[in-house]
Formats: C-alpha cells, sequence, structure tokens
C-alpha cells in the first residue's frame, strides 16, 4: 500500500534534480573560469546531492527554498570572487606599469640623456626619483595602498626634477623646455597610472588580505 504513492515520486525528483544541475551548471559561470576549472564539478556534484535531499525532505517547497538560499549566496560569492581576481590583475597591471616606467627612465637617463646629452650629470637626479619609489615600496611592504602612496610619492619627485631643470636651465641648448617638459610628464602620466590602479588594487582587496601583497 506504501509502495503505490511512492512509486512515481523518484522520477519526478530525478527530473527536478538534473533541471536544478543543469541550471545550476549554467549559473556557476558567474564565477571566474579558473575557480569554476578547479571546483566547479565538485560544487555541482554538492548542489545535486542538496536537491535529492530537499526533495526528500520537503519535496517541491524544500526544493523551492533550496533554491531561494542558493542564489544570492550563489551571485554575492560569484561577485566577491571576481573582485578579488580584478585586484590580483590590476596590483600585477600596476607593477607591470611601475617597472616598465622606471627600465625606460634608466635606459634613457643613461643611454641618450633625458636632461640634455648622454652623459650629463643633470641625469643623476633621476635615480633619486626611483630611489623614492623603491624605499616606498619597501616601506609599504609592497601593499596596495602603500604602493598607490609610494608610485604617488615617485610621480611628484619626477616633476620635481623638471621643474628644478627648468628653474636652472639644465640641459640647454640640447633639451628646450617643451621637451623636458613631454618626457618627464610622459613618466609622470606613467608613474600616477600606476599608483591609480594600485590604489584600485586596494580598494577591491578583501578585509582579511585576502587581496595581492606583491
Amino acid at each position: 500500500m506504501r509502495a503505490s504513492p511512492r512509486g512515481p515520486r523518484p522520477r519526478g525528483h530525478q527530473r527536478a534534480v538534473g533541471t536544478s544541475e543543469r541550471a545550476y551548471r549554467v549559473l556557476l559561470r558567474a564565477y571566474p573560469r579558473e575557480l569554476r576549472d578547479e571546483y566547479g564539478e565538485e560544487m555541482a556534484r554538492c548542489f545535486r546531492d542538496l536537491c535529492c535531499e530537499a526533495l526528500e525532505n520537503g519535496g517541491g517547497l524544500g526544493l523551492t527554498a533550496l533554491w531561494v538560499h542558493t542564489l544570492p549566496e550563489l551571485f554575492y560569492t560569484a561577485l566577491k570572487e571576481r573582485s578579488t581576481m580584478l585586484a590580483r590583475n590590476a596590483y600585477q597591471f600596476a607593477a607591470g606599469v611601475a617597472l616598465t616606467a622606471a627600465f625606460i627612465l634608466v635606459w634613457l637617463s643613461l643611454g641618450v640623456g633625458v636632461i640634455g646629452t648622454d652623459g650629463d650629470p643633470a641625469n643623476m637626479m633621476y635615480f633619486g626619483v626611483l630611489a623614492v619609489g623603491i624605499i616606498g615600496a619597501i616601506i609599504a611592504r609592497f601593499r596596495p595602498h602603500g604602493m598607490a602612496r609610494a608610485l604617488f610619492a615617485t610621480a611628484l619627485a619626477q616633476a620635481l626634477v623638471a621643474v628644478i631643470a627648468l628653474i636652472f636651465g639644465l640641459g640647454l641648448p640640447w633639451s628646450p623646455p617643451a621637451e623636458i617638459l613631454a618626457l618627464n610628464g610622459f613618466f609622470v602620466a606613467l608613474f600616477v597610472g600606476s599608483a591609480m590602479l594600485f590604489r584600485h588594487a586596494g580598494r577591491e582587496e578583501t578585509p582579511a588580505g585576502a587581496g595581492p601583497q606583491g
């Protein structure tokens, strides 16, 4: 007598579980691809088990309650993971911009000379600019917010070199004022851009410090 009402339920449950699992797999695309590749299959299997348990204990209402609980948590976690990924990418890109700017600055200073010609002692001021960035990064322990401040200070030091060169007429006649302003403005823009990216990385960093630390 008990078997008859229960007979058709497993097939209905199986269809409901299969449909829920397929929908859940689609929703998993909200997560970053790296996380899906590593944990997606396990998460889908776990959700399938939860669906089976919900149907057995509460029927359709139990499955609905599971979805009501799962959807907000899924989207919140997916958004958090994507924010962490964006922060990590912003940190790496910021570091790349800063290192590229430093490399070009050293190459120009030792090569053709940003101020005057090759060998002009005024170019040694740019090593002071790089020292500001290096010391600032060490003090900040390569954390995003500290790195942002260090790069803003580096940009300020870069601009100060240009001001000194213009006030004292350094590099003349080989480096006219417009050229000094353009070259130094280029590096100031790179350092400020790097600082803004570090600031963005720090803003997206999780409270637990799970964001990139350098």
